[in-house]
């Protein structure tokens, strides 16, 4: 996998700033996220070290695939910056600064695709409109931190959620894929119907900046956004949503901004799991205990994890045809794959400690637990019950 850089564009009356490196080349500040840490909290780290200047706001742009020096390709993440200061204070990892105006000539040793990101930014609207960088209140980890897990729940959930997409798949048209993640779902949906147009979106730019660095195909790409602030002036043959509504409490809301989406005959396909429904043989109080923490720690933030029977109501009350509907629920038995439970409950596990629901100690006997006795051979388990659903608008096909 090729490495990730993050990249600020940072402008002011005077153009864009640039930085010379060691190579006598000009590039946008910004440097590689040590481990464990978010693009946003590394771009802001990098630009205070080698500018002296202070990231306010960040807006995510664009991910490029870009050869830096000839044989050695790094992923590039734009980011659009707000700032304060203007005393620059150029650190020891570059010889000189530059505020480049865009509207000039292109200076020498300036990659192009540097040039190119920063032409595209300044001329671009932006669907999502920049806002303070703040720690999005979702639970679980994202970008790199989460990939293990997040394999782990595309072995077990995604054959299931392919089996019931091939039948709603559009050949053609224009696909999206909300919540995508690690984007799976979204590059199997493209390489099924090549003709089509996929979309990838995800409100975070760390599961953004992991989609774009696996290959993909010529029709599939991967945006940040969020679908409550998102406009779009085309419209959808399919959108899929799956495992996001759990997060969510406007849940009605987002399914309305989804249908008015939609195209007159396009088809929304829904899967939402029922985190109560787990369970193995034999009983494992520990299995029982991660699991419950994780719904009680929903219910003091105000969501109800086993959103299957609301998102049913809610379905029955709007204008929607329900084509297909039905439940699903592997089985989870390699001990490989029951390490997603541990992964899932540590994830977790640093909110429920701040929140009250469980004690340190109590959080590292679960742990301690679950890899003795619900991770032994001898234990079989399920996953979660999800109920998928394909509806389309009522007036069109029924």
């Amino acid at each position: 996998m090729e490495p990730v850089s993050v990249k600020a564009i940072l402008q002011s009356p005077h153009g864009v700033l640039f930085v010379k490196n060691p190579r006598g080349e000009w590039e946008l500040p910004g440097g590689r996220p040590e481990a464990g840490e978010g693009l946003e909290a590394a771009l802001a780290r990098e630009v205070e070290e080698e500018c002296g200047l202070t990231i306010t706001s960040a807006c995510y742009l664009d991910s490029q695939s870009c050869e830096i020096i000839p044989g050695r390709r790094v992923l590039l993440v734009f980011f659009r910056c707000e700032y304060t200061g203007h005393a620059m204070r150029l650190s020891e990892e570059h010889t000189d600064y530059r505020w480049v105006d865009l509207a000039g000539e292109q200076p020498t040793r300036l990659p192009d695709f540097y040039w190119q990101a920063c032409s595209a930014a300044m001329n671009r609207t932006l669907a999502i409109p920049a806002s303070p960088m703040q720690t999005l209140d979702y639970p679980l980890p994202t970008g790199e931190c989460d990939r293990r897990r997040l394999q782990l729940m595309a072995a077990i959930y995604d054959p299931a959620t392919t089996e019931f997409l091939l039948r709603h798949l559009p050949s053609e048209g224009r696909i999206l894929e909300i919540g995508c993640g690690h984007g799976q779902i979204a590059r199997w949906m493209a390489e099924r119907s090549p003709k089509a147009k996929v979309l990838g979106l995800d409100s975070s730019p760390a599961q953004i900046a992991v989609a774009k660095a696996s290959e993909g195909s010529a029709n599939l790409d991967f945006r940040v956004g969020d679908i409550t602030r998102w406009a779009e002036e085309h419209r959808f043959d399919l959108i899929v949503c799956r495992f996001v509504l759990l997060h969510l409490q406007e849940r009605a809301a987002v399914l309305q901004s989804l249908l008015v989406l939609l195209g007159s005959t396009g088809t929304l396909v829904i899967e939402e799991p029922s985190l109560s429904s787990l369970f193995c043989v034999p009983r494992v109080p520990a299995f029982e205990q991660a699991n419950a923490a994780i719904l009680a720690y929903g219910r003091l933030h105000g969501l109800d994890y086993d959103c299957a029977a609301a998102l049913w109501e809610m379905l029955a009350g709007l204008k929607v045809e329900i084509q297909e509907a039905r439940f699903s629920q592997p089985t989870v038995w390699s001990e490989e794959h029951k390490q997603v439970v541990r992964l899932s409950f540590q994830a977790f596990s640093s909110r429920l400690v701040e929140a009250g629901v469980l004690e340190p100690a109590q959080v590292a006997q679960i742990v301690a637990s679950l890899v003795r006795d619900y991770e032994s051979p001898a234990v079989i388990s399920s996953g979660l019950r999800t109920l998928q659903i394909a509806v389309t608008p009522r007036s069109g096909r029924s």
